[in-house]
């Protein structure tokens, strides 16, 4: 019998978590959006979060956190909690989470 090799892979990579009071965006991620301002939006049809990098306006991401706890209530996501994956697109960019499943 062979050898098989183990290859760690970082499980922070594309995922955020969702936690009571925060959006935790993996750091790889958050460095892609290259900012510290986001605009966050929920599509229901979809069950996808998008974060979005913007130059103004927008929530403060403050070291890969957004304080979320008015987003969970708005869009009625407050048993959301976990960890979810993500897509980062770079034409927008913006990360794209998807809230049907727990990673």
């Amino acid at each position: 019998m062979g050898f098989e090799v183990y290859r760690p892979r970082s499980s922070r990579e594309n995922v955020v978590a969702l936690t009571k009071h925060h959006i935790r965006l993996g750091r790889k991620l958050a460095d892609k959006l290259n900012t510290d301002r986001v605009e966050v939006a929920y599509d229901k049809d979809t069950k996808q979060l998008r974060v979005k990098g913007v130059k103004e306006g927008g929530m403060m991401l403050n070291k890969n956190k957004i304080g979320a706890r008015g987003i969970f209530k708005y869009f009625n996501i407050e048993d959301k909690k976990g960890n979810f994956a993500a897509e980062y697109n770079e034409k927008e960019n913006a990360i794209y989470v998807n809230l049907k499943e727990v990673k």
